[in-house]
């Protein structure tokens, strides 16, 4: 297995600005290319949870750190985590996305550039996979989805397609799938045609932005004074949900008439702008990545 590069790795540890004896949440801890750098921060009298619903990352985790007593896995989606048996914590990090180990495992049904069967589960545990979206949601649900969270303008002509080829015989791969997307729509930029609605699927499938949206306010709620939390986002949908969430909850109630301050925010942005990927990270995903953190100040 391909190790997966962690994005914005060395700027994400020097604004998470880590002391030794914190407690720390890692939210989406794939295999461990954070943790790695937190560990050696936090030291023995540290705690680190590694949380992640892909049972095969929890494996990983598990075999990389079985020499650390002071290490905890949680096998759960990042929206679904029990903060209760966790207590306050001092930092949270979530990397937000698909890594590129489940990338590069074929049979995972990511990846339109290698046959699998049609997949896209993050946690295999689950029901719902990228075939019963393909061959069982309607033509309208499909373009719908397709249009929002792929941002893809010929939806509409992609999901007629799927539909037409579904009647046929059921779309179960994904070069079968990428077959039909390409054949509805002329390529006309340098990406493949099918990249933004094997975007779409995958988020659909594992009801990304959604869980995204629960688990900002929870992580935040469970920061001690002064704990910080960062977020890397991969694509505009995500950093919208997360810029709009963090202004949220770094900005003060004014008094509508005299726009007097009333209440003052419990949070501070550590980074009033987005910290950007690069492909000097040596890793295809930084560029499009963005890295954002808040501070809990009261």
């Amino acid at each position: 297995m391909k190790l997966h590069k962690p994005v914005l790795l060395e700027q994400t540890i020097e604004l998470l600005n880590l002391k030794n004896g914190q407690t720390v949440v890692d939210m989406t801890a794939g295999y461990g290319g954070h943790s790695e750098k937190i560990l050696g921060l936090i030291g023995k009298a540290g705690r680190l949870v590694l949380v992640d619903t892909d049972i095969e990352a929890i494996e990983e985790l598990k075999n990389k750190f079985s020499n650390n007593s002071n290490v905890e896995y949680i096998h759960s989606n990042f929206a679904d985590i029990d903060w209760n048996s966790i207590g306050k914590v001092d930092r949270v990090l979530m990397d937000i996305g698909v890594s590129s180990p489940q990338l590069d495992q074929a049979k995972r049904g990511f990846s339109f550039s290698q046959e699998a069967n049609l997949d896209m589960r993050m946690n295999q545990d689950q029901e719902l996979t990228a075939e019963m979206v393909v061959n069982q949601y309607s033509e309208e649900d499909l373009a719908s989805l397709i249009y929002r969270y792929g941002e893809e303008t010929r939806s509409r002509r992609i999901a007629s397609a799927i539909v037409a080829e579904r009647q046929l015989e059921p779309v179960k791969t994904t070069k079968q799938l990428a077959t039909i997307v390409s054949s509805a729509i002329a390529a006309n930029s340098k990406i493949n045609p099918a990249t933004k609605t094997f975007q779409a699927i995958r988020i659909e499938v594992n009801q990304e932005l959604a869980s995204l949206t629960r688990a900002l306010p929870m992580a935040t709620g469970q920061l001690k004074k002064n704990g910080r939390l960062a977020v890397i986002s991969f694509h505009s949908l995500e950093d919208r949900i997360v810029k709009r969430y963090f202004k949220e909850i770094t900005t003060g109630v004014k008094d509508l008439v005299t726009g007097s301050e009333i209440s003052s925010p419990n949070y501070r942005l550590v980074n009033k702008k987005p910290i950007k990927g690069s492909i000097k990270d040596n890793n295809p995903r930084a560029r499009s990545a963005k890295l954002r953190l808040v501070e809990k100040i009261n």
